[in-house]
């Protein structure tokens, strides 16, 4: 399902109620079922950018798979923390689940009309951190598609040489209902990309940062910190998974591939972040968290596998006089020669050509 018209099919036949967008070549695909992009193209012959399970290729697997707990792909929306609403203990022995109210959700499909679409969902999920206790809220999520950020400036880089296509998502999270005033929850945002060649996550900081290892301790064959980004290794070999401090984030996260043929693909997300701000997300072994705002996970599947990009919303607590967040992001997608796009990945995150060398 890397072609745009496999993927629609496929979505189609699994009952997932597509929706495609499309401006100048570019087109993103958004399912009713899950409420997200579960495909980005540049162009109607480019492939997909994104990570979308094979289960949903075959309509007998996907009506299976669908029934159960699963991990559909691409743009998808999470609540925070991980630990209570995902993992049902303090280890991961203890277990792990994907809670259905909250991912895929029972999205209803609010408004649609032009290139945007508007999706709500109103949720309860236990959060296995207190006995017997749940979690109760409001999400509302817009997409729609976007304009290539150079558009009005064609001189500022080659962008002329690239395909691209893009979207932006605006949300909003009302928690309802918590087990205690003072449990911090937020908006997680996670993009699973294909990397069937490889390449880097690239994270522009204002100074060295400080970063978290979630799982296994990452090394430097995966991992470097500089005084200006840090850069992580995405190859679906070796599970880490890093959480970078929200006091040296600026904003930004993005994906380059290592170029296959005389094409790369860079995937940029640009958010909120807000270093006053009490961020949700927690590792197992810290339970008092480490303010992480970014993330970025390896997965170990090899090369039919993904690796995700990931940021969070300042989080909300039930004590707040109106324990409301809501957010605004856009994501950029450009595919072509490498070397181009390393003039777009530094302009856009404010990096010198070197930092991209490999």
């Amino acid at each position: 399902m890397k072609k745009k018209q496999e993927l629609l099919k496929a979505l189609t036949a699994a009952g997932m109620q597509p929706f495609e967008f499309k401006s100048g070549n570019g087109s993103i695909v958004v399912t009713a079922h899950g409420a997200r992009v579960l495909g980005a193209f540049t162009s109607d012959g480019a492939e997909n950018a994104f990570f979308v399970n094979d289960e949903l290729a075959d309509p007998v697997k996907a009506a299976a798979f669908l029934a159960k707990e699963h991990v559909l792909g691409g743009d998808r929306l999470w609540i925070a923390p991980e630990r209570g609403i995902f993992f049902t203990g303090n280890t991961e022995k203890d277990g792990v689940t994907t809670p259905a109210p909250v991912d895929p959700g029972q999205y209803r499909i609010a408004k649609l009309a032009g290139d945007t679409i508007k999706f709500v969902n109103e949720f309860v999920t236990p959060f296995h951190q207190v006995k017997e206790s749940a979690v109760r809220g409001n999400v509302e999520r817009t997409i729609r598609i976007i304009e290539n950020p150079f558009a009005y400036a064609p001189d500022v880089v080659p962008s002329g040489r690239v395909q691209f296509v893009g979207y932006e998502i605006n949300s909003r999270f009302e928690l309802l209902a918590a087990p205690k005033d003072d449990l911090a929850l937020g908006l997680w945002f996670l993009i699973q990309l294909v990397v069937p060649q490889g390449g880097y996550v690239y994270v522009p900081t204002l100074g060295r940062t400080k970063i978290t290892d979630y799982y296994e301790p990452t090394g430097a064959d995966y991992l470097r910190v500089e005084e200006n980004h840090v850069r992580f290794k995405l190859d679906s070999t070796n599970r880490h998974k890093i959480g970078v401090r929200k006091t040296e984030v600026t904003g930004k996260i993005a994906y380059l591939s290592n170029e296959h043929q005389g094409k790369a693909t860079l995937v940029v997300r640009n958010f909120l972040n807000n270093p006053s701000a009490n961020y949700a997300d927690v590792p197992l072994h810290t339970p008092a968290g480490t303010q992480d705002s970014v993330q970025s996970y390896n997965h170990f599947t090899g090369p039919s596998g993904f690796g995700e990009i990931e940021f969070h919303s300042p989080g909300v607590t039930r004590g707040m006089a109106e324990p409301v967040v809501t957010d605004s992001n856009q994501v950029w997608i450009f595919t072509g020669a490498r070397a181009d796009l390393v003039a777009i990945a530094g302009r856009l995150l404010g990096l010198p050509a070197q930092v991209f060398a490999v």
